[in-house]
């Protein structure tokens, strides 16, 4: 049986823009999916609206090869400063759910 940290990743990541930085926390989300799917654990990173809830909070899916690789994509340079560009756009911290098939 494979262990826990070699399965793959899945993320829900919750992202509230502020609602008059609308076109820049998309120009910067955009750009930092652009990086993330240069990296070799990243399966891919979807970034979604609602067109019925809440079309001001954004959802971004993510799929991770495993846990260390998003350990990786978490120490990453252009993930830190992308996060640190994207901070003063959000109306809160963004929230985090990890998942894995069952």
């Amino acid at each position: 049986m494979a262990d826990v940290d070699d399965k793959p990743l899945f993320l829900v990541v919750s992202i509230r823009p502020k609602l008059d930085k609308l076109a820049e926390a998309e120009a910067q989300l955009k750009s930092m999916v652009a990086n993330n799917l240069q990296e070799e654990g990243c399966v891919w990173m979807h970034l979604l609206q609602s067109d019925d809830d809440e079309p001001d909070t954004w959802t971004m899916l993510e799929h991770f090869r495993s846990r260390a690789d998003w350990d990786d994509h978490m120490a990453s340079e252009h993930n830190i400063r992308g996060n640190e560009l994207l901070e003063p756009l959000l109306r809160e911290p963004s929230t985090l759910r990890l998942y894995r098939e069952k």
